[in-house]
């Protein structure tokens, strides 16, 4: 038989984020009294993007940048977005969809980030498209992201990118997927292009065939007229469209441990000490997670109310923290199903005795808790043996 100073139970994790180079967070680790519940919270930790309806081949806008930006020498504040994977800064650009190679006068003072076609013709795109601003001055950012956008004529092919502006000129393009499309013989451009005679692209990637996956371009300004293009490691900006955002939770191990959840909330009752994962999941699969390792102490089995430790005087039942816990309510019974003791105190435990004031005589008793935690309504049962 085993005797313990308390039966312990952690029943919520609070999960407060920490910052927004994060990406999810699983809770703190925790100590419980075995096959008892925690509640389980994934924190996504990244930001959520603002969707943007554009028609097929045609342009959105214009929107606020949120700061100053200089492209080859051109203060702009406001951009356009094109649904063919381009941010522009002329702010009257009309729709276009052919193939086109820096420097043109077709798309002038743009990002390319690829352009490509996109989408059915006559669609109208509002699920796909997304644009954020973050940071603070001097240090601020517009990202502007297709997430697994369809390839017009290869509809089961998507692309996702981002596009990066940053306050201090650089550009960013990261690449989480592009797919080889035969329309069109899969011509894609990536790079910049200013005027008619302006622009700088990344090598190989003008008007020709190519295809991507998880890679970084940055593009440095060395003046008004060029641009330095270096391929960074693989980091794209943690957004999301909200409804393109999914959570999977794994237990023991990751990514090959069972998936127990897809919410963000789960109720774990392990019987012996497990790690739990939260994944999630953005545009195009990338993929983040956190761990959560929940330790497990026995169960008590009994308890001696003449005991000459007074801490095993009393069957105990203790939360941590107390203000997690709501309506809780304690029941012990006898073999008879005959009510011995109850309380609703999380404070109080059971001392032996029964309601008479007696101590009851020495056998196995059950007990049941009910308790709310964050409007969840939980329970949890088992036995004890009260020695004398």
């Amino acid at each position: 038989m085993i005797f313990m100073n308390r039966l312990s139970i952690i029943l919520l994790l609070m999960v407060i984020a920490e910052g927004s180079n994060a990406q999810v967070n699983a809770g703190e680790d925790a100590t419980i009294t075995a096959g008892l519940p925690v509640k389980l919270n994934a924190v996504y930790e990244g930001h959520f993007g603002t969707l943007v309806t554009v028609h097929d081949d045609d342009f959105a806008g214009p929107f606020d940048i949120g700061f100053d930006f200089t492209f080859f020498g051109e203060t702009v504040s406001e951009f356009m977005i094109g649904a063919n994977g381009v941010v522009s800064f002329n702010l009257s650009q009309g729709a276009y969809r052919d193939p086109v190679e820096i420097p043109n006068n077709k798309m002038e003072k743009a990002i390319y980030g690829p352009y490509q076609d996109y989408f059915s013709h006559g669609s109208t795109n509002s699920r796909n498209i997304y644009y954020l601003t973050t940071g603070q001055a001097p240090d601020r950012k517009l990202t502007v992201g297709w997430c697994e956008a369809p390839m017009y004529s290869c509809t089961d092919m998507k692309v996702t990118f981002q596009i990066v502006i940053n306050e201090n000129g650089n550009i960013e393009n990261h690449i989480i997927n592009k797919p080889e499309c035969s329309y069109l013989l899969n011509k894609a451009t990536q790079g910049l292009n200013y005027n008619f005679d302006k622009g700088v692209e990344v090598p190989g990637r003008n008007k020709t065939s190519w295809t991507a996956s998880n890679e970084s371009w940055e593009f440095i300004p060395g003046g008004t007229d060029d641009y330095t293009v270096n391929q960074i490691d693989f980091s794209p900006e943690v957004i999301v469209p909200k409804a393109n955002l999914s959570i999977a939770w794994y237990a023991g191990s990751y990514p090959g441990g069972d998936v127990i959840g897809s919410s963000s909330i789960v109720v774990v009752n392990p019987v012996e000490t497990t790690t739990y994962y939260a994944e999630i999941s953005l545009c195009g699969g990338t993929k983040y997670y956190d761990d959560v390792k929940i330790t497990t102490i026995p169960l008590p089995t009994a308890f001696r109310p003449e005991s000459n430790i007074e801490q095993n005087r009393v069957f105990n039942i203790f939360a941590n923290p107390v203000d997690n816990i709501q309506n809780f309510q304690m029941y012990v019974y006898d073999r008879w199903g005959k009510p011995v003791f109850e309380t609703d105190d999380i404070s109080k435990g059971w001392d032996g005795k029964g309601k008479n004031g007696q101590f009851c005589a020495a056998g196995v008793y059950v007990w049941v808790i009910y308790y709310e935690t964050d409007g969840n309504k939980l329970t949890n049962k088992g036995s004890v043996t009260l020695v004398r």
